[in-house]
């Protein structure tokens, strides 16, 4: 790791510390300072919004850990976030406490991940995204036809204690600093080190002594237990669940934030997703803008937006591939070295 000129490792407790720099700490202070300012002075719609792209980013830094440390694709990730939505929906409508159903929608997430996770000892790349990208299908059809459990299509209540929009947002703000920290230190782990080494080369690792076996599945638990804990804060923000939250297309979206972010980093996962979010976002309130003042052009912007959302995947892997982390490291890079010359 790049370190900036004065800072050392004295001890092993410093080496291993997250927060390090002053740079560290600013931001830190900074992060903190936007959340109360945010809680304090934000309107409900952004509340609304800051709260959903954090519930986001913690489904999304499961996947990271899956995908872009290692290796392995998975293009079923709402679904397994739908399990931890109905998991917990349907625990906290028997009278089960939020603090007790949301652990537990991310153990029966991760079960279900371990099940779908099996065919990666067997195969990989193409044929695991296609054995995935049927899971998301068993799922949703298990989830939409299972209606004595489930209540099918017309969805399940999902209450909660926590009624108030600002204070579910400190409740999701706290998950995800809790969820961030775990995976810098699982990535520093004994296990992250072995993902790593599987991603450049799955031969070479079996062949150091690290078990693929278990290795690969433990991936696939880790990745599904963030998608059904982020699944069961979802379905109590909006104290309902329903099986088109979960579809196909917001399983590559999350596939869509990691290339736009950057594979293999956490930072990442924040830039994609809240880039693309935002995107969205913005978008949405602009056409709907302009449908107000021409609604005749209705019927040529319903699709712009998809098509805006697909050039902007399709200019990242052109122009920036590594994604939005890897311009931030050259950033930083630059900083630290000015005024002096640097050359990426």
């Amino acid at each position: 790791m790049y370190l900036p000129c004065g800072t050392f490792n004295e001890s092993y407790r410093l080496d291993s510390a997250i927060v390090r720099t002053k740079a560290h700490v600013a931001w830190c202070l900074a992060g903190l300072v936007f959340c109360l300012l945010l809680l304090f002075s934000g309107s409900t719609y952004l509340i609304h919004f800051a709260t959903l792209t954090a519930i986001t980013i913690i489904s999304a830094l499961g996947l990271q850990v899956l995908t872009g440390y290692a290796g392995q694709f998975s293009i079923a990730h709402a679904a397994f976030m739908a399990v931890g939505a109905y998991t917990s929906a349907i625990l906290t409508y028997h009278g089960v406490p939020l603090y007790l159903s949301l652990p537990a929608a991310a153990v029966v997430a991760g079960v279900v991940g371990l099940i779908f996770g099996l065919p990666s000892l067997r195969i990989k790349g193409f044929y695991l995204l296609m054995a995935t990208f049927a899971a998301q299908f068993i799922i949703m059809y298990i989830i939409t036809h299972w209606q004595g459990l489930t209540k099918g299509e017309f969805g399940h209540p999902a209450p909660t204690a926590i009624q108030d929009e600002r204070a579910y947002f400190i409740l999701v703000m706290v998950c995800l600093v809790a969820f961030t920290i775990a995976t810098k230190n699982i990535l520093r782990s004994k296990a992250g080190r072995a993902f790593v080494a599987i991603n450049n080369n799955d031969l070479a690792a079996e062949l150091m002594g690290i078990s693929l076996y278990r290795y690969k599945l433990l991936a696939f638990f880790i990745s599904c237990l963030y998608a059904g804990f982020a699944g069961g804060l979802y379905a109590h923000f909006y104290r309902m669940v329903m099986p088109e939250a979960f579809s196909l297309h917001s399983s590559m979206w999350f596939l869509g934030y990691l290339l736009v972010g950057g594979l293999g980093s956490v930072p990442g996962t924040y830039f994609g997703v809240i880039l693309i979010m935002g995107l969205n976002e913005g978008l949405t309130n602009g056409f709907a803008v302009l449908i107000n003042i021409y609604p005749e052009v209705t019927r040529f912007l319903a699709p712009f937006r998809q098509v805006v959302f697909g050039l902007v995947v399709i200019l990242f892997l052109i122009y920036e591939p590594r994604g939005l982390a890897n311009s931030w490291e050259k950033l930083k890079k630059y900083l630290h070295l000015w005024p002096y010359p640097y050359w990426p």
